[in-house]
């Protein structure tokens, strides 16, 4: 491309202020200015006097793509949402001249001529783990004591969420306040319920109730991740959209859900490209003046985005893990927060016309920045000590460097972005389409093993691979094809090494086995880069990345709790340095992408003209030094290795890719010859057999006991075995209101609630005094201690569930109702607590069932009516 492309391109992918940029960290006639109709004063900050004066490049842009067969690139420089039309005003493939192409360039260029390079790599947490441990060591911390486990199930979201003043309705708490935009999401309302609404217990938190709770006006967003935030990079997701009051209102001005979730479903298909001629060209209700524009969100819309560490035993089965599902811990790295605050036009800024910035505006003492492209953006990142604060402004222009777009304005600001977002944002384009979108962030339907090893796979998929829409592969597949790595950096934990060693053998049909890298020589670890390129993708065209059931496999996604772990701590180094500035992304070591492998006859060279020897970690790149005149000038020259004219699939490059998923949904089929992914639950039709689902525990992974009706006799049934009166039909699944049967070979459900013609009302049995006398109480205490299971022939559980959470179990007489009786237990009671435990989920509930078993006598906390009362069982008595 042309000199002049190289230079502008530079200058969009850094993000840089105009050409007069202060000499001071902030320009001092502009602190008392205030985003217009908003009430909030910021400051620009001038980033060459940041510590990394180019923190918008973030670390991943400086790898090596191993001759090309490593394309990450192109999951953020791309040009198929601008030609798309969706949001998004950054093409960085090579579609505009004066852009560029950042897949096959590095040319990142300075701010001015005489600014500090932007080709050297800053981020030395990540380049350079040993000195961060060396950082460490010098304050006197010892990081072998650690309890990691103990620490990452600590909460620290609640406490700086109740330092938020104000309205949690409104968007700004309105008062000076380093948590004045806090998202108003009070994390005590979460998990979201399972529409994906936050429904609260507490009236101040919502706009309007229904049988449920109040609604907030949050809604959670399950989506596609890819290479940023998984469990196999150390950090997860929750993501959670908000829009304003008027989209939750009818016509009238009264509230309706309908309403609302009409609303969202005509934002969620205009970002993601899927508006139809026929729908509705306003929102609607008292929405209805605000038009539907495709890829872009109305003003007012929030997103709140807890960034958790990574507990791989949480799967929201238990709240004393976690209240969160796929892999989220209790505790938050971070919690970020967008507001869109101004109308921003893609279509009115040209590719290539953007006016350079002033410098980041923001206020560091409350966390925020201006995006420069309609957006506020606000993080609350931990202390030293774990708890949040505010960031500053340059910490936060790591986000301004992906969520952002081009802008010029009279009184221009800092701007950035990629040519991946839509107005911005990546969950809401990624979201799963309809309901299954509309949920907590699950991380594909994560279910933890809790009987796995701490070296294991902990846990595995309940979902397969979907299909990206312009491609028609498994967005997974393509992944893995592309990059031949677990994430942005190339790197390959060696918990996917050793899934890939396990399975991608000549034995099992492959051209060769997976090679491990050769780091001693050039050659050699070109030669092995470029097999493991083509051996990957034999592996993903076999289908050998999915179970035999469609999911995909749990090695390739959840690390083992023990790297887990680890990978919590050496994040943990940097909070208690707090060198946020200097990288989030820590290895066990320099990653192998920021080494030099490049030919020895035509290597990488330093600023100065040095070459890079074999191995050696490649700190910073040439730059064109030429002609000071020329507008390149001290740009970076150095290509990627990246081929242009080789594409997808015969070659690695694509201009094109669009991160959308296909619609309707599909998935990549199971490997042939396998069974098919079972459909979901909701799917399922009611069994015709003559039995009723009367209780159940559930415990993770699906299993659980279910008890069940026939004819009006009831018995327990275990998952994985046959049911006692139906030989020939077995129970696969217990769910939180369900049961799944295999009918022969037909998947059948029986659901909580759901009358069949051998229902019958349950009312309190007639137990004759006699009949009570002979009841013996410590009989059948001993023999649930030796068959906890026993315990279902008093009562028959219902899970009682309030605000999303487990409050407890509904009682019911079991098979014999004598004893339910005897125990002094009456038909509806609620089942709160024993022995003071609270049941807040059911793996909970059945480790104090085994406990308990053989217990002398227990104090049962009762919801009885409106009354909480406490019974005694005394087992000794007969």
């Amino acid at each position: 491309m042309n000199k002049i492309g190289l230079i502008l391109l530079a200058f969009l992918l850094s993000a840089c202020g105009d050409g007069g940029v202060d000499n001071a960290a902030t320009d001092t006639g502009t602190t008392s200015a205030a985003v217009p109709g908003m009430g909030l004063t910021g400051e620009r900050a001038n980033p060459v006097l940041f510590s990394n004066p180019y923190p918008q490049i973030p670390a991943q842009c400086y790898i090596e793509t191993s001759r090309g067969t490593q394309n990450a690139c192109q999951y953020c420089h791309t040009n198929a949402a601008y030609q798309a039309g969706l949001g998004n005003n950054n093409p960085q493939a090579g579609l505009e001249a004066r852009i560029g192409n950042l897949q096959i360039e590095y040319a990142f260029a300075p701010y001015e001529t005489t600014s500090p390079l932007a080709t050297v790599n800053r981020w030395e947490n990540t380049l350079k783990p040993e000195t961060l441990r060396q950082v460490v060591a010098a304050l006197g911390i010892d990081t072998t004591a650690w309890d990691m486990r103990t620490y990452v199930r600590s909460d620290n979201w609640q406490t700086a969420y109740n330092q938020r003043p104000g309205d949690p309705k409104q968007w700004d708490a309105g008062m000076q306040s380093p948590f004045r935009l806090f998202p108003g999401l009070d994390p005590a309302d979460l998990p979201a319920n399972s529409d994906g609404f936050v429904r609260s217990q507490q009236a101040q938190n919502g706009f309007f109730s229904d049988t449920e709770g109040w609604l907030t006006g949050w809604r959670a967003i399950n989506f596609m991740p890819y290479g940023i935030f998984t469990p196999m990079t150390g950090s997860v997701s929750g993501i959670y959209i908000r829009l304003p009051e008027k989209f939750m209102q009818r016509e009238d001005g009264s509230f309706e859900l309908a309403t609302y979730a009409q609303n969202l479903d005509l934002l969620e298909r205009s970002i993601q490209g899927r508006l139809l001629p026929t729908d509705s060209k306003t929102y609607q209700g008292m929405a209805k003046s605000v038009p539907v524009e495709a890829g872009l969100y109305p003003l007012g819309t929030e997103f709140a985005h807890p960034l958790h560490y990574v507990d791989v035993r949480a799967d929201g089965t238990d709240a004393s893990i976690s209240p969160f599902p796929g892999t989220r811990s209790h505790r938050v790295k971070e919690v970020r927060y967008m507001y869109k605050a101004r109308d921003w036009q893609p279509s009115q800024f040209r590719p290539g016309e953007k006016s350079e910035g002033a410098g980041i505006y923001g206020n560091d003492a409350q966390g925020w920045v201006d995006n420069g492209a309609g957006w506020l953006l606000a993080g609350y990142i931990e202390d030293k000590d774990g708890a949040l604060r505010p960031q500053t402004r340059e910490e936060m222009t790591q986000c301004i460097g992906c969520h952002s777009g081009i802008t010029r304005t009279e009184f221009p600001t800092f701007t950035s972005g990629t040519g991946n977002t839509v107005d911005s944002t990546w969950a809401m384009p990624r979201k799963f389409a309809g309901e299954l979108g509309w949920q907590e962030m699950n991380y594909l339907l994560y279910k933890a093993d809790r009987h796995a090893d701490e070296t294991a796979v902990p846990g595995k998929a309940g979902q397969g691979d979907p299909l990206n829409r312009d491609l028609d592969q498994g967005e997974l597949a393509y992944f893995l094809d592309t990059v031949v790595g677990a994430s942005l950096y190339g790197d390959m934990p060696q918990a996917i090494e050793n899934v890939l060693s396990q399975h991608i053998r000549t034995a099992n049909g492959y051209s060769a086995d997976w090679p491990v890298l050769d780091t001693l020589s050039a050659q050699g670890f070109q030669q092995a880069q470029a097999l493991r390129q083509q051996l990957m993708r034999e592996f993903t065209a076999k289908g050998g990345y999915l179970e035999t059931d469609g999911s995909i496999r749990g090695g390739l996604l959840y690390p083992p709790e023990r790297a887990a772990l680890a990978a919590a701590a050496r994040y943990r180094q940097v909070v208690v340095s707090q060198r946020y500035n200097k990288g989030k992304d820590v290895f066990p070591e320099t990653p192998v992408t920021f080494r030099h492998f490049r030919d020895p006859a035509q290597p990488l060279t330093r600023v100065d003209g040095t070459p890079y020897q074999t191995g050696e970690v490649i700190t910073e790149r040439p730059v064109e030094l030429d002609n000071p005149a020329s507008l390149t000038y001290r740009v970076g020259n150095s290509q990627t290795g990246i081929d242009a004219a080789h594409l997808y699939p015969e070659g690695n490059y694509n201009p094109d890719y669009l991160p959308l998923l296909k619609f309707p949904l599909e998935f990549t089929p199971a490997p042939a010859g396998a069974a098919q992914s079972r459909p979901d639950w909701q799917a399922i039709p009611l069994t015709r057999l003559p039995l009723s689902l009367k209780g159940m525990l559930g415990l993770p992974g699906g299993q659980g006991f279910a008890v069940i009706e026939q004819q009006g006799q009831q018995f327990l049934a275990q998952s994985g075995k046959t049911l006692s009166a139906q030989p020939g039909v077995q129970l696969l699944e217990v769910g939180e209101r369900y049961a799944l049967l295999k009918n022969g070979e037909a998947l059948e459900k029986l659901e909580l609630g759901v009358a069949t013609r051998t229902d019958t009302p349950v009312t309190a049995p007639a137990i004759a005094a006699d009949e009570l006398e002979q009841v013996d109480l410590k009989a059948f205490r001993d023999n649930a201690a030796v068959d906890p299971y026993r315990l279902f022939d008093a009562v028959q559980p219902e899970p009682v569930v309030a605000g999303g959470k487990l409050a407890g179990y509904r009682l019911a007489p079991g098979a014999d109702p004598v004893l339910f009786v005897k125990a002094g237990l009456k038909v509806g009671d609620v089942l709160l607590a024993v022995n003071g435990v609270k049941l807040e989920s059911e793996e909970q509930a059945f480790k104090l069932l085994e406990q308990y078993a053989g217990a002398i006598q227990l104090s049962l906390t009762l919801q009885r009516g409106k009354e909480e009362i406490n019974l005694p069982v005394n087992f000794q008595e007969s």
